[in-house]
């Protein structure tokens, strides 16, 4: 596959994927019955699958291969169950990211950081490793609250939840982040 095709490619499959798991919540509480559980994790399954083929980077790769991993484990359990528990999986892989992240010389805020500013001081290098750390507890409680409503059998709770709340959560910590790191930057004159 030539590069152009498969950048295009992969830009796709990541629009695809990124509706896919905004709209899963909804699929799973208004498409179960209707959809059934298996086209639901077919469709999972195969967008996972392309985007582990298309990906380039190593580390997309393995998040990706382990998300399919758990798919396709929980679609020959054939128990409407694990339709709630994908996005604890979801959770679980990128708090695993993020914290392994944390044994390494850069945490992923601070690759994100450098990618806009490449010579970032020490201090901005600490401050982005305390924002690492804020993500993993988000990811830590989210993923213990998508468990706990899909474990109680709260199925509306979860949908709205899961496809709602959780993303109006993260969209108020990187709001708050973003105030704090300005006011940050500021007061240590960075």
């Amino acid at each position: 596959m030539s590069f152009p095709l498969r950048r295009s490619g992969l830009r796709l499959v990541n629009l695809l994927v990124i509706l896919s798991l905004a709209a899963y919540p909804f699929l799973v509480y208004y498409g179960r019955e209707t959809i059934g559980s298996l086209w639901i994790t077919a469709g999972l399954l195969l967008l996972w699958g392309i985007k582990s083929v298309l990906s380039r980077q190593r580390w997309q790769q393995i998040v990706t291969l382990a998300l399919l991993a758990c798919v396709a484990v929980f679609a020959m359990t054939d128990r409407p169950g694990f339709l709630y528990f994908y996005p604890v999986v979801i959770n679980l892989v990128l708090l695993a990211v993020f914290a392994g992240s944390l044994l390494t010389s850069m945490s992923v805020v601070e690759r994100i950081a450098r990618s806009r500013e490449p010579d970032l001081p020490e201090s901005a290098r600490r401050y982005t490793r305390n924002v690492t750390k804020v993500w993993c507890l988000f990811f830590i409680v989210n993923g213990s609250v998508i468990y706990m409503l899909g474990q109680a059998g709260y199925t509306q709770a979860w949908s709205v939840y899961t496809g709602f709340v959780s993303y109006l959560l993260m969209g108020l910590l990187f709001a708050c982040e973003w105030i704090y790191r300005r006011r940050y930057k500021r007061k240590n004159a960075l």
